[in-house]
């Protein structure tokens, strides 16, 4: 099992000034992975993963890269997907860190043990917080009376995945050891493999026998036995998703020079009341013109932003 001792790092898209470490450790933030819970009879973490492209595909854009995780969330099990490209270029040139320094990845929604019964606060204006069972970015004035957990080395999830990064190494990685200790390593490794053989060649012949059970099955085998199980939480899903983009999308608004002061939820709409400051109020009702999917009325210095939820 992979082990890091790297600073651990909330990643979301305000990170900007980082302490200088050797090795990091990062809690992604929604904002860099998209995750579905599905019921599927599996047992098996790989046989779980094996099933992830096709649960995730309708949420997925065209683009390819993605890497696959997954977990045991009660019934069921979550899906993650998300795109090491996408955080190495964030990374690089937001906070300077460069891809080869990043060690063990987790995802936010494994601090729903935390987020139970506080929400995480992320910087003066947002917060992490359960909506509809998943972690969500949102505005602090949502929250409006809760305290927040602050963000920590002791929130760091059981289990990470190492990160694997995408880029070329640098040249002073490629060279940090010498070509003496690297050839008594090899040495070393075969002859363990040597000695151990008969024992890897047996957990082999298990993993691939579990790997061939799951193949064979033909419940996972058919695309329609999938859709099946698929149109049973597709509707749910779809309407918690359409809230969370909806949330991240009016959580830009809130500043210091603006407050969420309601916000209502109905059935396929979402309605939310900023009181603005008047030296601000000309800006904070362009950036809500701009926002896609959204009707905005003016009373006074409030600004209302009425939207479908897709």
């Amino acid at each position: 099992m992979f082990s890091s001792n790297g600073v651990l790092l909330l990643l979301h898209r305000g990170l900007k000034d980082v302490k200088k470490a050797n090795r990091y450790d990062l809690v992604l933030s929604p904002q860099f992975y998209i995750v579905k819970k599905e019921q599927v009879p599996v047992k098996y973490s790989f046989q779980a993963k094996k099933l992830a492209p096709s649960i995730l595909e309708d949420m997925l854009p065209t683009e390819r890269g993605y890497e696959f995780a997954v977990e045991k969330d009660g019934d069921g099990w979550l899906f993650y997907a998300y795109l090491p490209r996408e955080i190495e270029h964030f990374l690089i040139n937001e906070c300077g860190i460069e891809a080869h320094k990043i060690g063990k990845i987790y995802f936010a929604d494994q601090l729903k043990p935390v987020l139970k019964k506080l929400p995480i606060g992320i910087d003066r204006y947002s917060a992490l917080a359960l909506v509809d069972g998943f972690a969500t970015i949102v505005p602090r004035s949502m929250l409006e009376g809760k305290k927040f957990a602050k963000f920590t080395e002791k929130l760091r999830p059981k289990k990470g995945i190492k990160f694997k990064p995408t880029s070329v190494q640098t040249k002073s990685e490629s060279i940090d050891k010498s070509s003496v200790i690297l050839t008594v390593l090899l040495v070393i490794f075969g002859m363990l493999f040597i000695l151990e053989g008969y024992g890897y060649k047996k957990a082999l012949q298990k993993e691939q026998d579990l790997m061939a059970e799951a193949v064979s099955n033909p419940q996972l085998q058919s695309k329609l036995a999938r859709d099946s199980i698929k149109k049973k939480y597709q509707k749910i899903e779809k309407e918690q998703r359409g809230i969370r983009e909806a949330l991240n999308k009016l959580s830009k608004l809130s500043s210091g020079d603006s407050v969420l002061e309601k916000l209502e939820l109905k059935e396929g709409t979402i309605k939310a009341k900023f009181g603005v400051k008047k030296k601000a109020f000309k800006k904070v009702r362009d950036l809500a013109s701009s926002l896609k999917g959204f009707k905005v009325i003016t009373q006074g210095f409030n600004v209302i932003l009425e939207g479908a939820v897709k």
